[in-house]
Parts: C-alpha cells; sequence; structure tokens
C-alpha cells in the first residue's frame, strides 16, 4: 500500500512561508502572553484561583520548555545576534523578574494567605523577590551554559562543513 506524498509536499512558496512564519511567530507570541495573564488575573481576582490554573500553567509551561529547547538546538536567541547572552545580561533579566514577579506576588501571598498575614506583607515581598531572583538567575545560568556549549557545537560543524565545500 502506498503513501499519498500529496498530502505532505510542500505547495507554498518561500515569500508564503516567510508570511506564515511571521502570522505563526505573532499568534503563538500573542496566545503565550494572554495565557500568562489569564492565568495571573485568576489568582489575584477568583477565590481559589490558584487551584484552577493547573491546566494553563502546563500548557505554559510545556510551551516555555519548547521554546527555550528550540532555541538551544538551533543556536539562535533573537533576530539581532547569534550570541548568547552573557552574566550581566542574566543579572539584569533576574532583576526585573524580580520586581516584576516579586512584588505582585508577596502582596497577594501577604493578604491572601494566613501565613502571610502572620510574618507580614514586607517579609513575604521580600521573601518572593529573593526566590524569583535566586530561581530566574539559576535558570538563566544552566540555559546559558547549555547553550554556549550548543553554539561550539554548532561553529565546529560550520567549520567542517567550509573544509569538505573548500576540498
Amino acid at each position: 500500500m502506498k503513501c499519498k506524498t500529496g498530502w505532505f509536499e510542500k505547495k507554498v512558496d518561500e515569500r508564503q512561508e516567510m508570511d506564515l512564519l511571521r502570522v505563526e511567530h505573532m499568534s503563538f507570541w500573542s496566545m503565550y502572553w494572554m495565557l500568562l495573564a489569564a492565568m495571573i488575573i485568576q489568582i489575584v481576582f477568583v477565590e481559589e484561583g490558584g487551584r484552577m490554573i493547573m491546566g494553563e500553567w502546563i500548557v505554559f509551561m510545556a510551551s516555555s520548555v519548547l521554546l527555550v529547547a528550540g532555541c538551544i538546538r538551533k543556536g539562535v536567541w533573537n533576530y539581532q545576534t547569534r550570541k548568547i547572552p552573557g552574566m550581566k545580561a542574566y543579572l539584569r533579566y533576574s532583576l526585573v523578574a524580580m520586581v516584576v514577579a516579586g512584588i505582585p506576588l508577596g502582596l497577594l501571598y501577604g493578604y491572601k494567605s494566613a501565613w502571610g498575614k502572620r510574618i507580614g506583607i514586607w517579609a513575604c515581598i521580600a521573601g518572593n523577590m529573593a526566590g524569583i531572583f535566586v530561581v530566574s538567575i539559576f535558570a538563566f545560568m544552566l540555559v546559558g551554559a547549555l547553550a554556549k556549549k550548543r553554539e561550539i557545537k554548532l561553529a565546529e560543524q560550520d567549520i567542517e562543513t567550509e573544509d569538505e565545500e573548500e576540498r
């Protein structure tokens, strides 16, 4: 029995493919940030909202892991450069994550949880900020080390293919 190859053959030219990739790119990032916003709104405004977001959290984290894994595999991080950010950028990104996520989560836990009411709102804010900073800097350093290894491997492959082409 033969498989129908017509189902999988490419029927668009390069320009149309680039247009499709742009649409997919914008759609993915729109979905990603709207999903994060929906989770935050549910946690803050819906009573017992933290228990209701398990499905959204799984989808959000799966797409995040796939995105980072794809970037590491391909050795590409943004449109401007192929280089992986360094320690300065990791610190900057971690500080931003600490402020953007630590303060709202600290306020949320400080007001809503009994544990937060016992230790105080400022302690909740400080604890969340410190925890988010430590986790994010560790994650950036780990992913950066993996990406640098991959970048070295890709550079070696590029050199080997150039040598083969010269022969």
